[in-house]
């Protein structure tokens, strides 16, 4: 009888992981899609194939390397690199902003202290909310100062990268205005429903898993290892995305076929 409870309620626990493990994913694919969803050479299943084929790419290769895949793959898609770079640099952004929101008053006021990688991300976030904050009347000034007093070859080509950086700050604006609380509300619940789905994991294995816990599978992702209930949760994210990515090519690939036999009949009547 005992036995039986304890089957069912780790059974229980199972079930409310993967519900949990699927809800992280569909926050955090809401983000990435809030940030591409004006780029017109993107329809919504482009980007969930790019995240499904991306978050596999990241949850093999340690350290987020895969976030080059990430620029290169939205890259090949759209044609502008500015929009794969941009597209990392505010998700990675928005994603450790919400981290930050949940785990760094838990450790300053009910911990030892914030833990030196929690504050190395935080003085990396405030490091690019300064630059973001500061570039517009930094332009400003030094374009008109470089119009108005230097005439030599330097600062023409000064000037060409100034216009060069604009661009790309004008294309970030684009891609967060108006949207930044939902991106951020997103990656606020992604990272709850991802905790959740630990916690439950490690109550299937009867553990306990709590804010400490955590961090230090946050660490473990920042430092390329795993932690136990981090390893057994990576690899059901692989098994998951690898046939979700499998699927997703294959659709991808007929409808491609579809559009060229399409094209090719809509050219034979001409």
């Amino acid at each position: 009888m005992t036995f039986s409870f304890s089957l069912s309620i780790n059974i229980m626990c199972l079930g409310l992981v993967i519900v949990c493990f699927f809800l992280a994913h569909l926050f955090k694919f809401t983000r990435v899609w809030l940030v591409l969803m004006e780029e017109k050479k993107l329809s919504l299943f482009d980007v969930f194939f790019l995240y499904a084929r991306t978050t596999l790419v990241n949850l093999i290769i340690p350290f987020k390397l895969g976030e080059i895949y990430r620029i290169a793959a939205v890259k090949h898609m759209t044609g502008a690199l500015k929009t794969g770079v941009l597209l990392v640099l505010v998700d990675r952004f928005f994603d450790t902003l919400a981290l930050l929101l949940l785990t760094l008053p838990f450790e300053i006021f009910l911990g030892n202290g914030a833990d030196p990688v929690l504050l190395l991300l935080f003085a990396g976030l405030i490091t690019i909310f300064i630059c973001y904050l500061f570039y517009a009347p930094s332009y400003r000034y030094l374009n008109k100062y470089l119009i108005m007093t230097k005439k030599s070859g330097r600062a023409l080509m000064a000037l060409d990268t100034l216009d060069r950086a604009n661009e790309w700050y004008v294309f970030l604006q684009k891609l967060i205005k108006g949207r930044s609380p939902l991106i951020l509300l997103s990656s606020l619940m992604g990272w709850v429903m991802e905790f959740a789905a630990l916690k439950m994991l490690a109550g299937a294995f009867g553990s306990d898993f709590g804010i400490s816990a955590f961090i230090t599978y946050i660490n473990s992702i920042l430092s390329g290892g795993k932690s136990r209930i981090g390893f057994v949760y990576n690899a059901m994210g692989i098994a998951v995305f690898a046939v979700l990515t499998v699927v997703l090519l294959i659709l991808w690939e007929t409808d491609r076929e579809r559009k060229a036999v399409s094209h090719e009949k809509s050219n034979s009547h001409i």
